[in-house]
């Protein structure tokens, strides 16, 4: 038996070596085992639903920061309700509380760096049936991989399972993967298919005809015209900016 403290009373907690969730026979409180430590551990519940998760990637597809036809050529190939291990850290940063997130496990899944968790919500994590369904990731990560560069003091430290759909999809003979956020619906990605320029080469291309045709009856009437080649020409790149911006904001939930 190894003895660790309950996070929450300090009582002495026996744990048998490799126990990863043990409950405070005092307090109740039950704890996540870490290599050195016992934190608290809760879970975070899934607020968007399977079918709402689909309809969020539906309506990304069909946003301005995709193709235009993203919206009925894309298929989706998988859709993972899963429970992913994240540490949350409260400190004392210049006199100041700070939360800090990192994960817990090993991975590639986009937006998992440093995961936003709200400030309510939180579920006590003491049994599991608490995941309804969903697949819970084990954490492989330990806890004091992380402590050294952490800033401040510590309050307290947890381990919490956050909710997220994995969707993979194909699109133009290529699979990506993103994430869903099963609390809030934000989109993360690493990579996905974009837009083609022709938007904005259009808006160049009809404000260089401008200035050649004011440039043209400049020369011919009157050099009044020259004004028409400047006001076409910054014009035309105004608005290309703002198509392309329009896009980048359609796109900046992922």
């Amino acid at each position: 038996m190894v003895n660790f403290t309950c996070p929450k009373c300090g009582a002495v907690l026996p744990v048998k070596p490799g126990t990863q969730m043990t409950v405070c026979s005092f307090c109740g409180t039950p704890s996540y085992i870490d290599r050195r430590e016992a934190v608290f551990f809760f879970i975070l519940p899934f607020s968007i639903q399977e079918e709402e998760a689909r309809g969020i990637f539906k309506r990304w597809t069909a946003s301005p920061a995709c193709p235009k036809d993203m919206e009925t050529a894309a298929q989706i190939l998988s859709l993972k309700k899963e429970y992913f291990p994240v540490f949350r850290f409260r400190r004392t940063v210049n006199g100041k509380e700070q939360v800090l997130s990192k994960p817990a496990r090993a991975t590639l899944l986009p937006g998992m760096q440093n995961r936003e968790i709200p400030p309510g919500g939180m579920e006590i994590f003491d049994s599991p049936a608490k995941a309804a369904g969903a697949e819970v990731l084990p954490a492989d990560i330990p806890l004091d991989t992380y402590l050294a560069d952490l800033p401040g003091e510590t309050i307290d430290q947890s381990l919490v399972y956050f909710p997220i759909y994995e969707l993979a999809y194909r699109y133009g003979g290529t699979e990506y993967r993103l994430v869903i956020d099963g609390s809030s619906g934000k989109i993360s990605t690493t990579e996905s298919p974009k837009r083609s320029s022709v938007s904005y080469v259009a808006v160049m291309a009809l404000s260089f005809v401008l200035g050649f045709l004011g440039t043209l009856l400049g020369l011919l009437i009157t050099p009044l015209f020259f004004a028409l080649t400047v006001a076409a020409f910054f014009a035309g790149k105004i608005l290309a900016h703002r198509v392309v911006r329009k896009e980048k904001t359609a796109g900046g939930n992922t």
